[in-house]
């Protein structure tokens, strides 16, 4: 490692450089991964002569990680057991968990600097080392001396690599060795990464007992087949070679999607699935349980049919909009197609919110552009359910389609008493319904089941990600059809991002919110309501929500200056990094 005095005035003048002109000059002579954490430090509002991690109780001492790198982080210490410094490890958070020193001099030295247990070590609050700067680069790194933005820590060097999940490949934690910059070797690069990957072998062979079960099933599925072979969980994706270069990237994300909402409705699939692309595969196989838990779903992957290079003939006529790339909303829309072209009565589950009534009208005024769509709440089917009857038995003076709402929520008397008033209908008279729990909706005691004879599943909208510019285009067209409004690339990627519990109806609320602050133009990211900034790992309360959407709102009038955020906010830096984590915003 180079330590003359000539290379600490290059990195020296660089710095200074950087502070006084701020985040453009080109840092010649200073390392990659170094320029770009000390611009990240500049724009994040990082002092560049003391910093303050900030404290926490609440990490985690005794995680499966601690667990799995107990015995790496004992070997590691002994092999510089001869040199004054120390192995450490951190949490997701950059919070160290636990700490073995060389020997309590340089136990007083890291003190000194809170390089301790419970300390927070992220870019954002103590500026580039060996731990935070890992979390904002995705590499290992090693970090000497001046190449430290903080000057309390120049008289340090690290080395520190990232713990990741063998499974997901996200990053658990950063395995880092420090000492003073003087006593630095670039074996301890070598070391800490050697030693991050025998952590990564102990968490695979540790893993939960859902995961366990996933990786099981893919690996006899693969080792007994030779077709392409797919592994879909609610947080993982496992593929082998032939899957990966089966189908486009596009296409394989339709087929997780499809995988996703399959392994929650069947126990096993056998079917053909025609992909955004145009291509056509057969899937086979089956859904993994542990336990009462759903791991998700293996399969096995065909292709039967390519796509065809022929480009397809231009056609006249409007484009038509709503059309789904996801498998299994294309078999919903193609039943519900089929049923009302031949007058069948149709059941339509799916989640609230998920667009059920929405494909029922846009699919009859395909069929019958001068028709007309009913749609009956289910209080008003409670409160007088032998007026409704009779109202939808009244032959129609143009095609007519009935939609009882939520007939799984009715209760028996209602549904009983709609039944009887059901029993014949007029010629030009459609009937739908849409339910939410088919399982309740099949109750002994709904008679109303017996007079539909099809039925389709609308697909939640976090399992089709890949219409929602479509989606979008459609929703925007129908709220403000004379204007000229778009969606920016980067707002796009928001929404892609957020999971959508309300499904398309809470995308047709936040395209409302949006519309209201960017009536006509371009929609940015700051259009759009805090929720779409914020993927949370869990649900919100009330008060969270109130305490994120405070949070999001401070980082947007300060330009995602997260120093300033929280000096308006009254919190701590480290704090509001705390908060942004766990209300997974990006701002």
């Amino acid at each position: 490692m180079d330590r003359s005095p000539d290379r600490r005035l290059v990195l020296s003048s660089a710095r200074v450089d950087l502070l006084e002109r701020g985040t453009s000059p080109e840092l010649h002579g200073v390392p990659e991964v170094v320029a770009a954490s000390w611009k990240r430090c500049v724009s994040q509002g990082v002092g560049p002569e003391s910093f303050s991690g900030g404290y926490s109780e609440e990490f985690d001492a005794a995680s499966r990680l601690v667990h799995c790198a107990a015995p790496v982080l004992d070997r590691l210490a002994q092999q510089i057991a001869d040199i004054p410094a120390c192995v450490a490890l951190s949490d997701d958070r950059a919070r160290i968990l636990s700490r073995i020193d060389g020997d309590p001099w340089i136990s007083r030295l890291l003190d000194r600097v809170h390089f301790a247990r419970g300390f927070g070590y992220a870019e954002g609050a103590v500026g580039t080392n060996g731990v935070g700067t890992v979390f904002e680069s995705g590499r290992s790194v090693q970090i000497v001396g001046e190449e430290h933005f903080v000057a309390s820590l120049q008289s340090f060097a690290c080395a520190g690599a990232p713990v990741r999940d063998p499974f997901t490949g996200r990053i658990e934690g950063v395995l880092d060795i420090s000492c003073l910059s003087d006593h630095s070797s670039p074996v301890f690069h070598s070391m800490v990464r050697v030693a991050a990957a025998q952590i990564e072998q102990n968490l695979l062979l540790d893993r939960d007992v859902v995961q366990q079960a996933l990786f099981d099933r893919y690996t006899r599925t693969e080792s007994r087949s030779r077709d392409a072979v797919l592994a879909v969980g609610t947080r993982s994706v496992l593929s082998n070679r032939a899957m990966s270069t089966l189908v486009s990237a596009t296409d394989l994300q339709a087929l997780e999607d499809h995988l996703r909402f399959l392994a929650e409705r069947h126990d096993d699939v056998d079917a053909l699935v025609t992909l955004p692309s145009g291509a056509t595969v057969r899937i086979d196989g089956d859904r993994v349980v542990a336990g009462s838990t759903v791991a998700g779903m293996v399969v096995r992957a065909r292709l039967v049919c390519d796509v065809d290079a022929t480009p397809p003939p231009v056609r006249s006529g409007p484009a038509v909009t709503g059309a789904s790339t996801s498998p299994s909303m294309q078999a919903a829309e193609r039943t519900v197609s089929d049923a009302l072209s031949r007058g069948a009565p149709l059941l339509l589950l799916g989640e609230p919110g998920s667009g059920r009534t929405r494909m029922l009208g846009r699919r009859f005024r395909r069929l019958y552009p001068d028709g007309e769509v009913v749609v009956v709440p289910r209080a008003e089917i409670e409160s007088a359910p032998t007026t409704v009857g009779r109202r939808i038995r009244a032959d129609a003076a143009v095609p007519r389609l009935w939609v009882l709402g939520d007939i799984d929520a009715l209760s028996a008397a209602s549904a009983s008493v709609l039944a009887r008033e059901l029993h014949v209908r007029g010629g030009r008279t459609a009937l739908a319904a849409t339910a939410v729990d088919g399982t309740r909706a099949a109750g002994e005691e709904n008679r109303l089941l017996r007079i539909f004879r099809r039925s389709a599943t609308v697909t939640p909208l976090r399992h089709r990600t890949a219409d929602l510019p479509g989606l979008v285009a459609e929703v925007l067209g129908d709220l403000v059809p004379q204007r000229e409004v778009r969606v920016t690339a980067e707002a796009m990627r928001l929404l892609e991002r957020y999971r959508w519990p309300g499904n398309v109806g809470q995308l047709v609320e936040v395209l409302g919110h949006a519309l209201r602050r960017r009536p006509v133009g371009d929609i940015e990211p700051d259009d759009l309501p805090s929720v779409c900034q914020s993927v949370p790992r869990e649900p919100l309360r009330r008060v969270d929500e109130l305490e994120r959407d405070a949070i999001v709102q401070a980082l947007r009038e300060h330009d995602g200056n997260r120093k300033a955020a929280a000096l308006s906010l009254g919190l701590a830096r480290s704090t509001l990094y705390r908060k942004i984590h766990q209300y997974g915003i990006s701002v």
